[in-house]
């Protein structure tokens, strides 16, 4: 469920925020669990690359992600293979 843009903000701001949302639309995406609750914390598109820091919503911890290293497989630190 999308959420609408509010009215209080500028012409200027809501036109940069509708040109960034249309950018990403044609874009792939996927979701990149949390390192210590798996909840999904952020979203990457494939143009993404770098280092993002986090907060995850569900238990409170910072985590840093490396986009580029988690493109194809995500990383499960307690899992045996």
């Amino acid at each position: 469920m999308k959420r609408g843009i509010s009215s209080s903000l500028s012409g200027e701001i809501i036109a940069k925020i509708q040109k960034h949302t249309a950018g990403a639309e044609n874009l792939s995406s996927r979701k990149m669990p949390c390192h210590y609750c798996e909840h999904k914390t952020i979203v990457v598109y494939e143009d993404s690359h770098g280092h993002i820091g986090v907060k995850c919503k569900k238990c409170g911890k910072e985590g840093v992600y490396n986009v580029r290293l988690r493109r194809k497989s995500a990383f499960k630190p307690y899992c045996s293979t």
